[in-house]
């Protein structure tokens, strides 16, 4: 569970003290008076982490992957689940980048080292979460699945890693009169009272299970596009803090 928070650890303990830190306790202008300019110095400071962190979250990015692989191929669930999908793959480079650059961004603004930090943890955690709840299912237009309600069995399956974003039972007219549930049974099936199966939900002649889901063979690309939103997020508060640095009394 710690690989979860990995990335947030690295952008409270290596981001938020890059510049805070020096700010807070006047070190910087030490360099300045040197000739070195603020631009090359933040250029410098950043040359030097960005590299690091970046090996680093690649490297146990892939390792965890590796590591679970006989798990992700037993598990019930999705690989799109928070649990897999966030701590493996090249996914956790990006919001290591991420926290990093929030930190140091964060440290521009906010030139203590207690406010940034605090600052890159409420950012780090609403960005996360929001993205992860509300962009990640609509990465692509998901697939629609139907399927009668007596013998129909093709359905996307959560054991294979297809990820269902929503399921249910609608009517020949296809109104939704069940949802998160579905109805399967054997073809001409009849209940006790001699009523057809699902007769007692209202379901009459053509209705249907319906599934809205990510088929699992979108991971990977899944995966680089969540990570090409946090690298993007990465650069432009980088840049936004080089700027806030030649600003900096």
């Amino acid at each position: 569970m710690l690989f979860l928070a990995l990335p947030l650890i690295v952008g409270l303990f290596w981001g938020a003290p890059l510049i805070a830190r020096e700010v807070e306790q006047g070190t910087h202008r030490l360099v300045w008076t040197q000739g070195v300019s603020r631009r090359r110095w933040a250029l410098v400071k950043l040359g030097l982490i960005a590299p690091a962190v970046l090996l680093a979250a690649v490297g146990y990015g892939l390792g965890v992957s590796w590591s679970m692989s006989p798990l992700n191929q037993g598990w019930e669930q999705n690989r799109f689940d928070a649990f897999f999908f966030d701590m493996q793959g090249v996914a956790p480079a990006g919001y290591t980048l991420f926290a990093v650059a929030l930190g140091i961004f964060a440290g521009t603004v906010w030139p203590r080292m207690l406010p940034a930090m605090a600052v890159t943890l409420v950012g780090f955690i609403g960005v996360r979460v929001a993205v992860g709840v509300l962009a990640r299912p609509r990465y692509l237009p998901a697939e629609e699945l139907t399927f009668p309600v007596q013998g129909g069995a093709a359905t996307a399956d959560r054991i294979d890693g297809d990820w269902i974003l929503a399921n249910g039972v609608r009517d020949a007219s296809g109104k939704l009169v069940a949802p998160n549930a579905q109805v399967m049974c054997p073809e001409g099936a009849t209940g006790p009272d001699g009523r057809e199966c699902g007769a007692d939900l209202g379901l009459g002649p053509g209705a249907h299970n319906w599934q809205l889901y990510q088929p699992a063979d979108r991971y990977w690309l899944f995966q680089a596009i969540e990570t090409g939103i946090f690298v993007a997020l990465a650069a432009l508060l980088i840049l936004l803090a080089v700027r806030r640095i030649r600003r900096l009394a």
